[in-house]
């Protein structure tokens, strides 16, 4: 499941190009959660630094550095990407894409469209670095109490530990 929703995230942000196929493009020089973020943020957001897992299930998505935690009931994910913020706006995959501000700058919040119970919801902004996201997605049979306020405010937590 997480990695069909991987793959819709995903999928919006990719176009048709003429020309011959090549290689996955990998972003360089992209903000890496897993060692940017120091373990007393993550226990102030409420996430378990233990949990630490890099990519989805694993496995990296080119054009992205992922790394995800689970704290009761959640999972917070912080994704990094080369995409613009216009890109991951028109993601058809993304839901009731709202504009919201993070730790007083302008950013989107979204749910995906895939996700028939809106428990799923994230936020986005643009950085000196691409575009950050944080994600916060249900425990499998949890419900978190308001995701989308959750995952603003693991942003804003989490802030002074991410690039500008």
């Amino acid at each position: 499941m997480v990695l069909v929703a991987a793959a819709l995230l995903v999928g919006g942000c990719s176009s048709t190009v003429e020309g011959h196929a090549v290689g996955a493009v990998e972003a360089v020089g992209l903000f890496d959660p897993c060692s940017g973020i120091s373990d007393s943020a993550l226990r102030h957001v409420g996430v378990d630094p233990a949990t630490e897992e890099r990519g989805i299930l694993g496995v990296q998505i080119p054009r992205f550095e992922i790394c995800s935690w689970k704290g009761t009931g959640i999972s917070l994910s912080v994704w990094s990407t080369d995409y613009s913020l216009d890109e991951v706006e028109a993601n058809t995959n993304n839901a009731d894409v709202t504009t919201v501000s993070v730790h007083g700058g302008p950013a989107i919040q979204f749910g995906q469209r895939d996700d028939d119970t809106g428990r799923i919801c994230s936020v986005a902004w643009t950085t000196n670095q691409g575009v950050l996201i944080v994600r916060i997605a249900p425990d499998f049979g949890e419900t978190p109490v308001d995701p989308c306020g959750l995952a603003a405010k693991s942003a804003d937590k989490l802030f002074p530990e991410l690039p500008r």
